[in-house]
């Protein structure tokens, strides 16, 4: 049995402004980042204390962004949240026009291939794909979102903006990287970035994990603007300088390929907002 929140309105007082925004948002990601999490598990994600979470997650579930379980008292996403995943998907739909072509560079390189979204200063893994080859690198997980700056997808974006758009980026994450890669050189990020500026494509030479090596190219939406970044990933002795070169090749061509899937399916979409609104209404059937 699900449980929401009643739907009537009732006034709150303002706990911190912008920083209880900041803090919810942080929440509902959390909660959208597993099938499901009871309050103890919440708690520990977010660093929040636990009758802050919980009177955060009745306010997502009065809005009908969070439901809750009544028999196993564990919370998942609820139908509004559904709903503006969907809302915010643009009609050429970056992770599902992507899957075929990740795929064919995880079975072609025996790799993992990786897609990478640009979220402001920060990248979010999409999605992953596993080769046949039996050593892999598992450092990036869906979900799992980074500074800019770390990483091969992050080298290939920056090379991809406006130099003085990548080096503000660069700037204001050097507090976030050093505190968390404190062995990174942003001289060295600098260096790669510009080096793929030159080649079209982004090496991370085990920047943040020494062994786990990657390549990867900028991927742009129907207005150019860069969108995210196709990678793939291998232990350093799988992606030596010759190898490098001979799978950066199907690699950017997968990254056209994608562009041109996003600008054919602009073209061919049509506004499908009553298909939605059907949808959702049988969902809450």
């Amino acid at each position: 049995m699900i449980a929401a929140a009643s739907t009537k309105k009732t006034k709150s007082p303002d706990h911190g402004g912008a920083q209880s925004i900041l803090r919810a948002a942080s929440l509902l990601r959390e909660v959208g980042l597993r099938k499901s999490a009871g309050l103890a598990e919440l708690t520990v994600a977010t660093g929040l204390s636990k009758p802050t979470v919980r009177r955060m997650l009745l306010a997502l579930m009065n809005v009908g962004l969070i439901e809750q379980n009544l028999d196993t008292k564990r919370y998942k996403l609820g139908v509004d949240a559904y709903l503006l995943g969907q809302l915010a998907k643009t009609p050429y739909s970056f992770h599902d026009l992507s899957r075929e072509g990740v795929a064919r560079l995880a079975i072609l390189s025996g790799d993992t291939a990786y897609l990478s979204i640009r979220q402001g200063d920060f990248t979010i893994c999409l999605h992953r794909e596993e080769g046949e080859y039996p050593i892999r690198t598992h450092v990036l997980h869906v979900g799992d979102r980074q500074p800019m700056s770390v990483g091969a997808a992050s080298i290939a974006i920056l090379a991809s903006l406006p130099k003085s758009e990548a080096d503000e980026i660069m700037e204001c994450n050097v507090d976030k990287i050093t505190d968390t890669y404190p062995e990174l050189s942003m001289e060295k990020i600098q260096t790669l970035v510009t080096e793929a500026r030159i080649q079209g494509w982004g090496l991370n030479p085990g920047l943040a994990f020494p062994g786990s090596w990657a390549i990867a190219a900028a991927v742009r939406d129907p207005e150019g603007r860069v969108l995210g970044a196709i990678t793939i990933a291998a232990i350093e002795t799988r992606l030596e300088l010759n190898r490098q070169l001979a799978l950066a090749g199907p690699l950017m061509k997968e990254a056209r390929h994608l562009e041109k899937l996003m600008r054919r399916a602009r073209e061919e979409s049509r506004p499908a907002a009553s298909l939605l609104t059907n949808e959702v209404r049988n969902i809450r059937k």
